[in-house]
């Protein structure tokens, strides 16, 4: 078997790595890491924001596809202690649904669906036209015409970044501003 060098004078051993180019590429990489790790926990955290917009959005979007097509009341609570929502049919929480029902009416009250924010996000304020509201519990109510009280919720997470959930009171449209 005849070996032919691509170059003269190259000698084809088989050679390793030495240490010191083993050591100056864990540097190389310990370094990268280092740099990286901040960077990412931002991005990571920042995608919290978004994840927890667009699930509440997608639970506002139910609560108005529910109420029209099954043609009741649904209601959306924003819990700001429990830092949660929950969407419920017809009257509202357990002690607040109307005794005037008729029992087909409260046949179709249900369990609440609630959504939890994950660490690190909470609900800044609820907005209702000129009124803010930064405690306590905030609805929206969907009504089964199509129509809606309207209103928008900001969240916000650990670094102040902050996500703006709408709902127009006029077309029912959801919409997710993220600055």
């Amino acid at each position: 078997m005849i070996l032919i060098r691509p170059y003269p004078g190259l000698r084809l051993t088989n050679r390793g790595f030495t240490l010191l180019e083993l050591l100056v590429v864990l540097i190389i990489i310990s370094l990268m890491a280092v740099l990286v790790a901040p960077n990412l926990a931002g991005f990571l955290s920042g995608m919290n924001l978004k994840t927890a917009a667009k699930k509440i959005s997608a639970a506002l979007r139910y609560a108005q596809s529910r109420a029209i097509s099954e043609k009741v009341t649904c209601t959306a609570y924003f819990d700001f202690e429990k830092s949660m929502l929950f969407v419920l049919t017809v009257g509202g929480l357990p002690d607040e649904i109307d005794p005037k029902l008729s029992d087909k009416d409260t046949a179709k009250t249900e369990k609440a669906k609630t959504y939890y924010l994950p660490d690190g996000i909470r609900f800044e304020k609820c907005i209702l036209q000129e009124d803010e509201f930064d405690s306590g519990i905030f609805k929206i109510v969907f009504f089964p015409g199509g129509g809606n009280t309207g209103g928008a919720v900001i969240l916000v997470d650990d670094r102040e970044k902050k996500c703006k959930i709408s709902v127009d009171f006029i077309t029912g449209g959801v919409k997710l501003i993220v600055s």
